[in-house]
């Protein structure tokens, strides 16, 4: 009860809430700035500390200040000016050690030493203000409540340390509130031990309105130095907020593009999945990936592909919708996360955008480079409902557009998993049967259109895979040639073609395809020539078939391949031909003594009078150039006259025979040879 008679009846009131204004204020300012100072380490922490202790220091000493200026004295009062600073420099020290012991590693000592000697500070604080206080009167001090306001500082300043190291969400409220009571605590209780008596026959009553002026100026003083910490802080802050914005950044963001990278797409992501998961969200997932980029690193240079990857970028930003992620999670590989689309049709309306709007050639340093972009649709749940599923279907259906001949976009469908199911178990069959030698060489003859009389074969791989049977090439040679088995594989058919053509009749001949891939290795030559001189077999009777679309992609290279190979004596053959760019550059600078035509327009003859044209202009392109022409896919015996009244030098299908073994092809040689000389 006598604390509470103290604070109404012998204070002030508009002084008290003065001072209670400038304790609120305090408070909230010394204990942002006390945990930002038990949270740093290093110097940092002393600086922090130093700025707390100043920050604090002043705030409590004005509260204090400023109520004992309310206090009611009947009495002439005065100030000791030396006790008065050095009650504000206590406590400005004593928090600062106290700071200092609350930083401790062990929670027992950081709460016991570091709260008391905070609380003890500002004891120390009020009790030398009061001895700085000298009133003309008869004082008299009550032990009890001197001591109750140690406890009530120490045990407060105690709690308010406990709470800053334990609670694990920061929270504002409980510690402002338990400084407060600290400081309000010990003020008020120290104050009820405290009372004047005046002097009879002394002048009593204290200058009021001066009391009030003063109170007006340190809580202005006071509240300048609360400000200036608190500035100090929110500015400190500030730029540590804007250091962990752009560290943020650069972790989430692709530095080149600027678009999100592969942790901030697998983030949101996972995000995304969640909130399918928890709400019901649908969105669409978009695997691009873009179909001629290396050629353009190649070609016109890095610094070339690095601007066209931000121009694809910008593209990209500008095909999807606000708010969607565009993320970069590759080399040319890119990500869409569209939000909100449910159904098939807004994916593929999606889709089909993005791969219009990449299909648009771009101008970079006034060079020319044509891209397009390949695209894999996955739809959340109806496709998957975690990352991996969608991101693995994704990838499935991206893999089915760039099979299906790229520049396209595909929607993930349940058969595809079929079909990359079988390609991994092919690929693993695959290099199990490279590693036993499964293949087989199998060769299809090859006729003299005039006489009838075989002339050689053409040499083709075949595969009994024990586990699925006869697996047709255009389904694992693909596969070779991206898993780099096709060398090898090649290299052994190329030996195994010239050892069965040492025992054919001397003026037969033996083809041998050879892949894009074996054509840009440098070290096909030394393999033929290895070959031709195993086997004893003439060069002149060993034919190379090459592809037109072989020479696009470095043809100065394989002009030195093919320039090295005649000089062995071998001859080259372009096969295919009329189907790929048909540059009658290549027919003119490239070493190439025949020219085979696809069966894509023998198996329209005779009706079709465009593939009759087209054949009839090869054959008499062929006679012209000192070339040879064969016809491949003959399967009827009018393409056979036709195809001999053009003049094309050798045919070659299934009307003369499918390919077969090579102990077969020798059966078939001596029966024909048989029939002859009958």
């Amino acid at each position: 009860m006598r604390v509470v008679t103290c604070l109404l009846y012998e204070h002030d009131p508009w002084i008290v809430l003065l001072a209670a204004l400038m304790c609120l204020c305090g408070s909230i300012v010394s204990v942002t700035l006390f945990r930002r100072t038990l949270n740093e380490a290093g110097t940092s922490r002393l600086h922090w500390c130093f700025l707390s202790a100043v920050t604090a220091g002043a705030a409590i000493w004005a509260t204090h200040f400023i109520a004992m200026l309310g206090y009611r004295a009947e009495v002439p009062v005065e100030f000791d000016g030396p006790l008065t600073i050095g009650s504000a420099l206590i406590a400005v020290g004593g928090i600062a050690i106290g700071l200092i012991a609350a930083t401790a590693k062990s929670r027992g000592i950081a709460v016991v030493i570091g709260g008391g000697v905070i609380g003890l500070s500002i004891a120390a604080m009020h009790y030398t203000g009061m001895f700085a206080y000298r009133a003309e009167g008869i004082v008299e001090w009550r032990p009890s409540y001197v001591i109750s306001s140690l406890f009530v500082a120490s045990g407060l300043s105690m709690a308010l340390i406990y709470r800053l190291h334990t609670e694990k969400a920061p929270k504002q409220i409980l510690p402002c509130v338990l400084m407060v009571l600290a400081i309000v605590g010990l003020h008020f209780t120290g104050m009820a031990g405290f009372s004047v008596a005046p002097i009879p026959g002394v002048s009593h009553g204290a200058d009021s309105a001066t009391f009030t002026a003063i109170a007006l100026a340190i809580a202005m003083v006071a509240l300048l130095i609360v400000g200036t910490g608190i500035s100090t802080y929110l500015v400190e802050s500030r730029t540590q907020s804007e250091s962990r914005d752009q560290l943020e950044h650069i972790a989430l963001h692709d530095a080149l593009t600027g678009l999100g990278n592969r942790h901030n797409f697998s983030q949101t992501l996972e995000s995304e999945c969640g909130k399918l998961q928890r709400y019901g969200r649908p969105f669409a997932l978009l695997m691009i990936d873009l179909d001629r980029f290396k050629p353009i690193n190649d070609t016109l240079g890095h610094p070339t592909g690095d601007v066209v990857l931000q121009r694809v970028a910008a593209r990209l930003r500008r095909a999807v919708r606000e708010g969607d992620l565009v993320a970069r999670i590759g080399g040319d590989e890119f990500a869409i996360i569209a939000f909100g689309i449910a159904n098939g049709q807004e994916a593929a309306a999606l889709a089909a955008r993005v791969v219009e709007i990449l299909a648009r050639p771009f101008i970079v340093a006034g060079s020319v480079a044509d891209l397009g972009g390949s695209v894999g649709v996955a739809l959340a749940p109806q496709h998957g409902v975690s990352g991996e599923e969608l991101i693995q279907r994704a990838d499935v259906a991206l893999y089915s557009a760039k099979r299906d001949g790229k520049n396209r976009f595909c929607q993930f469908e349940p058969a595809m998993m079929d079909a990359m199911q079988r390609r991994r178990y092919l690929e693993i069959d695959l290099r199990r049967a490279c590693a036993r030698d499964e293949f087989e060489v199998f060769y299809q003859p090859i006729i003299d259109s005039q006489s009838g009389e075989i002339t050689g074969a053409e040499a083709l791989l075949r595969w009994n895979s024990s586990e699925r049977g006869d697996v047709s090439p255009a389904e694992f040679i693909p596969i070779a040639e991206e898993l780099g088995l096709v060398s090898r594989i090649g290299a052994n058919v190329l030996q195994q073609a010239c050892r069965d053509a040492t025992t054919w009749p001397d003026h037969f001949d033996v083809a041998v395809n050879v892949s894009p891939v074996q054509l840009l290795d440098p070290r096909l030559p030394q393999i033929v020539a290895q070959a031709l001189r195993e086997s004893g077999l003439r060069a002149d009777r060993l034919e190379l078939e090459i592809t037109e679309t072989a020479l696009l992609g470095d043809d100065e290279a394989a002009l030195r391949t093919l320039t090295s190979l005649h000089e062995l004596g071998v001859r080259i053959s372009l096969d295919d031909f009329g189907t790929g760019y048909s540059s009658l550059s290549y027919l003119h600078r490239f070493p190439i003594s025949r020219i085979k035509i696809d069966r894509s327009f023998i198996c329209k003859l005779p009706e079709d009078p465009g593939s009759a044209s087209i054949v009839r202009a090869i054959a008499q392109l062929g006679e012209s150039l000192d070339m040879k022409v064969t016809a491949e896919g003959i399967e009827t015996s009018e393409q056979l006259s036709f195809i001999a009244q053009q003049g094309c030098d050798h045919v070659q299908g299934f009307l003369i025979s499918r390919p077969i073994p090579v102990a077969d092809f020798l059966a078939l040689v001596r029966a024909r040879v048989g029939a002859v000389a009958a």
